[in-house]
């Protein structure tokens, strides 16, 4: 469900660019760049104090705003010869890493057929060069998308490992307290002991979770 969902936002994106490159408001590029550019900004800026490899924590409506206002840009400056063609491949990575690695097809091949109409402008041989280029992109986007998804998934284990520590020792802590008040008089004095090793482990386990956690 959430590769279709993901999918079908690409999809919509590029239909956009399709529809708005081949109507009249193709003369309103320009005012439709500035409208986008201050919708994606309005979305990073919700997520303020996160890194920047959180790409994509503003959810699709944020990657759909994203790759029309890439594309729409790139067509706005030269298309298959617009200086800023090369986004495509950073894009292209972000995608992989941000939506399930196997998005990528589905935007390498929206890539390429949005630029299949503009092959015959200017240098043909070029052009097919180009665009076969994007389609060399996609193994290592997917490789690379996996792989970063993987170590994501991993780190968050961890953490949620290294949460559940601390939560136990804070459990083993808490009932070690109240053994030791409430049957503090009748414990012998190597009991006694013993409960308040305890406690000193709890606390170091304590510590060394509020570490890792801050690395």
């Amino acid at each position: 469900m959430k590769l279709a969902v993901q999918g079908a936002t690409l999809v919509l994106s590029f239909g956009v660019i399709y529809i708005w490159q081949n109507s009249p408001l193709k003369d309103y590029t320009v005012q439709l760049l500035g409208l986008f550019i201050a919708l994606y900004l309005l979305l990073v800026a919700r997520r303020r104090g996160k890194t920047f490899l959180k790409l994509g924590q503003e959810g699709n409506f944020g990657i759909f705003i994203l790759n029309t206002l890439v594309f729409l840009l790139i067509f706005a400056t030269g298309g298959l010869n617009s200086p800023l063609f090369f986004i495509i491949y950073f894009l292209a990575f972000g995608i992989a890493f941000v939506f399930d690695p196997l998005t990528v097809f589905i935007f390498i091949a929206g890539s390429i057929l949005i630029f299949i109409p503009d092959l015959n402008t200017g240098d043909f041989t070029a052009n097919i060069l180009k665009v076969a280029s994007i389609a060399l992109v996609s193994p290592l986007a997917y490789f690379f998308g996996r792989e970063y998804q993987k170590s994501d998934q991993q780190d968050e284990k961890v953490n949620a490992i290294e949460e559940r520590e601390k939560e136990a020792a804070d459990t083993i802590s808490k009932d070690v307290e109240e053994i030791i008040e409430d049957e503090k008089g009748m414990l012998k004095e190597e009991d006694l002991e013993k409960l308040n090793e305890i406690l000193e482990e709890t606390g170091d386990l304590r510590e060394e979770s509020k570490e890792n956690q801050e690395k």
